[in-house]
């Protein structure tokens, strides 16, 4: 996973996590393999050791894609002439594979003969190819590529179109799909005949506490990565909605999506923490103020699982199995936004009503215990012993 699981808490760094502990909770039934990316994760000597120590039953192997160009010949025929071949002849923009990566992953099957193979990402999903021995192929999708093509300016119906023929022609390799969007679940079995899993992302649960008497350092929380659809998100909100909340209101702005936020009174720029359950408990409201984007936000999910509702927009709720009452509050307009952002700060009857339908939403639908009996149902029940987790993005 070229964003490193053990720097940053982006939403799929998280979910890498959650996997990473599952499979260390199994470690007596399991041997599992791990699978990463060198220059895109920025993984150095440090990363690695921290990984080993966090994780010590699971096999690190951290790959490169590409040859040092301090080597010139080699750079040149190895991996500059049969890349620019590849791309020209046959191979799509979405698929990030090389020669030179898939030559050491296929010596990584060959060396440890795996049951199931778990890739991340349809960007990926050709590392699949030409395993020499029967193994269960999955692919944990995260995201629907094709929309995030289509949302591009200016794209052309024709791109996109060829971007799905791809897409899907990735995903038919595999004998199972993950995905966490109810709606990428309908089209992918629609046009995929596979079997397709919808994940339930879960957090462990928290503790309940009425939130009525309370009093909170911060009025509002916005936790993001700098993805380009955050960075969308936040500047309209900054441009359009902050004039309309009244004076007074703290905002609190968690992770390196603060690189990107504008100096305001009303702001106060965080960045990455240590420890966010703190900011979340310290916290009343949750925004989520997406204008564009797929699947499931796990920023939603996560702030439901700390008993706090969510003001977003109707791309905040894609993917969720409940569309209403789920402690999500929907506005689309700069004004419905704010006016949604005040109603739960000064009425404490509508609060308190969508603090519990909200974790009633999500002890209902993303329970860890599901999630778990899920992931059981795949690697142990089938009597699989030998898992590779190749994590990229």
């Amino acid at each position: 996973m070229p964003d490193n699981p053990i720097y940053g808490k982006a939403g799929n760094i998280t979910r890498c996590n959650q996997m990473l502990d599952y499979f260390s909770e199994r470690a007596d039934s399991l041997d599992v393999d791990f699978v990463s990316e060198k220059s895109w994760g920025r993984w150095d000597i440090e990363s690695q050791q921290i990984f080993r120590q966090k994780y010590p039953t699971i096999n690190l192997y951290v790959f490169n894609r590409k040859i040092d160009r301090s080597n010139f010949f080699a750079y040149l025929f190895k991996y500059k002439i049969p890349d620019f071949l590849s791309k020209l002849l046959f191979r799509h923009p979405i698929d990030f594979t090389t020669h030179i990566l898939k030559s050491k992953v296929k010596k990584l099957y060959v060396q440890r003969q795996y049951d199931v193979v778990l890739l991340s990402y349809v960007h990926w999903g050709n590392l699949i190819d030409n395993i020499p021995y029967p193994t269960y192929k999955i692919i944990d999708t995260h995201d629907f590529i094709t929309v995030q093509h289509a949302l591009k300016k200016n794209q052309r119906p024709n791109v996109v179109g060829a971007t799905l023929n791809a897409e899907l022609s990735i995903l038919k390799k595999f004998d199972e799909i993950w995905t966490y969007s109810m709606e990428e679940k309908y089209i992918f079995e629609q046009f995929t005949q596979r079997s397709v899993q919808l994940i339930p992302v879960a957090f462990p649960p928290k503790e309940f506490v009425s939130a009525v008497p309370m009093t909170y350092k911060y009025d509002v929380l916005y936790v993001a990565s700098d993805n380009p659809h955050n960075v969308k998100s936040i500047l309209w909100f900054c441009e359009n909605v902050l004039p309309l909340l009244g004076d007074g209101i703290s905002i609190a702005i968690v992770g390196r999506i603060c690189e990107f936020v504008p100096d305001h009174a009303k702001l106060i720029k965080l960045g990455v923490v240590d420890r966010l359950d703190e900011v979340y408990q310290a916290s009343k409201v949750v925004i989520c103020p997406m204008l564009s984007g797929t699947g499931v936000k796990i920023k939603v999910l996560e702030a439901l699982s700390y008993h706090k509702p969510v003001v977003t927009t109707t791309r905040g709720v894609d993917g969720l199995i409940n569309k209403r009452q789920n402690g999500c509050i929907i506005g689309d307009t700069a004004e419905d936004f704010a006016k949604s952002i005040q109603m739960l700060l000064e009425d404490s009857a509508f609060y308190q009503k969508n603090v519990e339908e909200g974790y009633s939403y999500f002890k209902n639908n993303h329970s860890k215990a599901d999630e778990i009996k899920l992931m059981d149902s795949v690697f142990l029940h089938g009597n699989n012993k030998n898992v590779l987790l190749s994590y990229t993005r």
